[in-house]
């Protein structure tokens, strides 16, 4: 019935002495979808929704005044030709269909339609970027440009929650300056450091700890070997040490990772050796409160034996 209607009302427009002369057009009758399956569909879908979203534009803007007296250089306004009728001419000829006209309740149905379809495209926007900044990244090094490294500092920068880090040599003053200026933010930050390698000389975790960052020592028989930090969302782990010579002369690798499912057993971890190590030592070894070993009182212990248990 409704495409009996729609062809009643289809015209054509041809051009004459007098102007633009409507003409009647037949219109065979056609399913509103010929296409099928779920992309089909869905394609149909965009382009029911903007050819109605044309129609109502060409409607609300017809109302605008004089628009049915637009006319340049004799002939009529390009908006009539495109809008084909206004609602007066179309209530003079098709006066039983003025019910299709769009009513108040049709239109802010419709406004709620495209109120939708903008929420809809929001949260597949969202979906589509949160996705993308997942991908993980994977930094190769020696690296003489920088590159990277300058590269790790910009995730240190972003930081806003928490910089857990959990790194068994810390002599990069450049890295250790993004840890301060994270502190400095009030960032949550929490330093795990091997406590031989805290001793070594060129080591920056007296530096951290002379600012009040928390650092904590590892304080047991077996090296603590990790080289990863938890910066908000995301995770860095690889074999990369934060030093000079790792970034410029040894093969090192540095992967950046972003999945929630990759994040959590890394945040998981380093909350468990916190409180490991927390405990092991006289007072959490926190901020001031630190007794800082000295290089020349630093434990030598035979770390490539196996530990007591």
């Amino acid at each position: 019935a409704n495409a009996n209607v729609l062809g009643e009302l289809a015209m054509a427009w041809v051009w004459g002495d007098a102007g633009v002369v409507p003409v009647p057009a037949p219109v065979a009758e056609s399913a509103l979808c010929r296409h099928s399956g779920f992309w089909g569909t869905a394609w149909c879908l965009i382009y029911q929704t903007m050819a109605l979203l044309t129609d109502v534009t060409c409607f609300l803007y017809s109302l605008l005044p004089g628009f049915s007296t637009g006319k340049s250089h004799g002939k009529p306004h390009w908006t009539q030709i495109f809008l084909r009728c206004t609602v007066s001419e179309f209530l003079e000829l098709y006066p039983q269909h003025a019910s299709l006209l769009p009513d108040t309740f049709s239109f802010y149905a419709l406004l709620l339609w495209i109120f939708a379809l903008l929420l809809l495209s929001r949260q597949l926007l969202l979906s589509l970027r949160r996705g993308l900044r997942r991908s993980p990244e994977v930094l190769f090094f020696p690296d003489p440009s920088g590159v990277h490294v300058r590269h790790l500092c910009h995730l240190l920068r972003q930081s806003r929650k928490r910089m857990w880090i959990a790194m068994f040599t810390l002599t990069d003053d450049v890295l250790s300056q993004e840890i301060l200026n994270a502190w400095e933010r009030k960032v949550d930050v929490k330093v795990i450091l091997d406590d031989e390698q805290y001793a070594v000389l060129g080591a920056d975790g007296a530096r951290l700890v002379e600012k009040g960052v928390p650092v904590v020592l590892d304080a047991h028989e077996a090296r603590m070997h990790h080289k990863f930090a938890v910066l908000d969302d995301c995770v860095v782990t690889g074999s990369f040490n934060w030093t000079k010579q790792a970034s410029m002369s040894n093969w090192e690798n540095l992967c950046i990772l972003r999945d929630p499912l990759a994040v959590s057993p890394f945040a998981m971890e380093f909350q468990k050796l916190w409180r490991a190590f927390t405990d092991r030592t006289d007072r959490g070894l926190r901020g001031r409160d630190i007794r800082m070993p000295s290089p020349k009182g630093a434990v030598h212990r035979k770390r490539y034996g196996t530990p007591p248990r």
